[in-house]
């Protein structure tokens, strides 16, 4: 293997280089990487443990409420810290060393962890407790993922950034796959149920604290240029704004993140209502839906990562855009527990695969001092997806929620056309 050395080993050849026949080794390769290669396997409790926290939080709101609406107040315990804290998050990205921001934030969300398994397990949970401890769960995310992002720049070449950034995806859904799957079978095992699965979800995280130590990359700040002194927090809050206001592609690109979340992402945290009132299949039935998701999810992410030559990323972004609307409208009015499944499979993968390409068209065209900031922008688009499930329950709750997610999807769907057809410069990005 020839190239420049990146720490001591040498960077891989780039993906268009990879040997005849090899080719399904492209989306791998980013982990030749060594500490790439620790940092994901580390990550893998920790998404798998939001996976399970996230469908058993729903579920036990839904549980003890019976409205939707009360599974929308809970994700904007999510919502809120993101959106208030997200900013700063990317200071804190692009300030001190990454890996010591992981190790805190991931202790933060195990210790909120526990505290929902010993309310639960103690049968005295309600409606406010679990909003503040999705508060805690949104801090330790709104604070973390800008310094992942940033920390995945660091270790791999920028000619693997791409793949680099579509496996983490890759395994955020393979977690999506298997999360829900868990969750699912575990809360209705009663020897474990949902406060069981809070506990478990609480050890997956200090198994994320115990190997992210073991990376021996800090993820140290990009040093500044020689005799000049590092900006103030808000200074360089303010910088980093205007910066993504003078680069038009990444504000575009940003631009063009929040409809899709605000739209389409709600139908994720009305599943459980779909399950229990829809489709009538229970706990069981839940974990197939979120798993088939998770497995559409996944497959799109390698996809992503398997085309890191692929000229016209962005006419790809807004057909994927657009076939997710179009999918959640499909989810929305089926009234068919197997069109559902069928439905989710397709809107996994185009939903991974556009958010996947947003994130590495933004960290491809961010310079590297201010990725965390040009991140945690971008980490606001999630912000809003709790934000957008309170008016999505409340009317879920008035007018069902097959048609309000399915309206919710055809929206969507056309204002991504509407921007493609109208903004050709955005489907040349490349």
């Amino acid at each position: 293997m020839s190239g420049e050395w990146i720490g001591n080993e040498p960077r891989a050849a780039p993906a268009s280089l990879a040997a005849p026949g090899q080719a399904w080794k492209r989306p791998f390769m980013a982990l030749e990487v060594r500490d790439f290669r620790r940092l994901w396997i580390s990550l893998l409790p920790w998404t798998i443990a939001v996976q399970m926290g996230m469908v058993t939080t729903g579920y036990v709101a839904y549980d003890i409420s019976g409205l939707a609406t009360a599974v929308g107040i809970v994700s904007l315990g999510w919502g809120l810290p993101m959106l208030t804290f997200g900013l700063f998050g990317g200071v804190v990205a692009d300030r001190f060393p990454k890996r010591r921001t992981l190790v805190l934030t991931q202790s933060l969300m195990g210790l909120s962890a526990l505290i929902t398994a010993a309310l639960v397990l103690t049968g005295v949970v309600q409606i406010w407790h679990l909003v503040l401890v999705s508060v805690l769960q949104g801090t330790g995310f709104a604070f973390g993922m800008p310094s992942l992002q940033a920390f995945i720049a660091q270790l791999v070449p920028r000619e693997r950034l791409g793949q680099a950034i579509a496996l983490n995806s890759a395994g955020m859904n393979f977690s999506r796959v298997v999360g829900p799957a868990m969750a699912g079978a575990l809360i209705a095992w009663p020897l474990v149920g949902a406060g069981g699965v809070f506990l478990i979800t609480t050890l997956m995280y200090v198994a994320v604290v115990v190997n992210l130590l073991r990376i021996p990359h800090s993820g140290a700040p990009v040093p500044m240029a020689e005799g000049v002194a590092r900006p103030a927090p808000l200074k360089s809050l303010i910088e980093g704004l205007g910066y993504l206001r003078r680069t038009s592609i990444l504000f575009t690109l940003l631009a063009l993140s929040f409809a899709p979340v605000l739209l389409g992402m709600p139908y994720q945290q009305l599943m459980p209502v779909f399950a229990e009132d829809v489709f009538n299949v229970g706990p069981q039935g839940l974990g197939i839906l979120l798993t088939v998701n998770g497995i559409g999810a996944l497959i799109g992410s390698l996809v992503v990562a398997s085309m890191a030559t692929f000229r016209r990323r962005g006419l790809l972004q807004m057909v994927m855009g657009v076939t997710f609307g179009l999918g959640v409208a499909v989810f929305g009015f089926a009234q068919s527990f197997t069109i559902g499944l069928g439905a989710l499979l397709v809107v996994g993968l185009v939903s991974s695969a556009y958010m996947t390409l947003t994130s590495t068209l933004v960290m491809h065209y961010a310079e590297p001092a201010y990725h965390g900031r040009v991140m945690s922008v971008y980490m606001l688009t999630f912000s809003a997806m709790p934000l957008g499930v309170v008016p999505f329950g409340i009317l879920s709750d008035r007018y069902g929620a097959p048609v309000t997610i399915g309206i919710g999807g055809l929206v969507l769907a056309v204002i991504i056309a509407l921007v493609g057809a109208l903004h050709p410069t955005y489907r040349r990005i490349e």
